[in-house]
């Protein structure tokens, strides 16, 4: 995996460390507001420490394998469609730890008698999200993945897994204590090894989150 990208994934993973400085109590002007009632924190952020962190989302882009197009014989477009969800845990007001979950997938041929043959590039991994301010976040993950293809109508079957590195970054467009809205851009890097080599995928979305 290129460096730069992990050195990326690992400074989010770590953040908990400038979170938990951002996390004090106590009495005075410098502890939580509204604590009782579960409002906020100094800087405008949710008080979300301690709840349950999910959410799912969707979005479009491309797929690349060793940074050439991978190509599609007869299909009526080129993009991938992107699929996520995630689960954890707040662990203070700016950083949740996350079980992630992502699919990308792009038709790579398709006929009139065989129908579509599909390339889904799937990985889990475990992702760490900081938020920046209230409404801007970035996050990270590390994990496994695995490349498979479905002849439809035919067969499924696996051509490889390896390592997996994601970076993303979101901004709330709705956000409340409870629920976001997000318009998001992810990136992810597979490195299969061997023949097949590492699969790239990058994309636009929107994510829902409950809290």
């Amino acid at each position: 995996m290129k460096p730069i990208k992990l050195l990326f994934v690992l400074a989010v993973l770590f953040i908990p460390s400038i979170a938990g400085a951002q996390y004090y109590g106590g009495g005075g002007g410098g502890g939580y507001y509204q604590q009782n009632g579960g409002g906020g924190v100094p800087g405008g952020f949710h008080n979300r420490t301690g709840r349950l962190a999910w959410g799912l989302g969707i979005g479009l882009g491309g797929m690349h394998d060793n940074g050439s197009t991978i190509q599609c014989d007869n299909c009526a477009t080129s993009a991938a469609l992107e699929v996520d969800g995630h689960i954890g845990g707040m662990l203070s007001p700016r950083f949740a730890l996350l079980f992630e979950a992502q699919s990308n997938l792009r038709t790579i041929h398709s006929d009139a008698y065989n129908g579509d043959t599909v390339l889904s590039n799937n990985a889990g991994m475990i992702a760490g999200q900081f938020w920046l301010t209230p409404q801007l976040w970035i996050k990270g993950g590390v994990g496994l993945a695995n490349l498979q293809v479905n002849d439809q109508g035919y067969a499924s079957y696996t051509s490889g897994t390896g390592g997996a590195i994601m970076g993303a970054v979101g901004f709330e467009v709705a956000s409340l204590r409870f629920f976001a809205v997000d318009l998001q851009g992810r990136i992810i890097e597979a490195n299969y090894g061997g023949d097949i080599g590492s699969v790239t995928a990058a994309n636009v979305g929107i994510g829902f989150n409950w809290y």
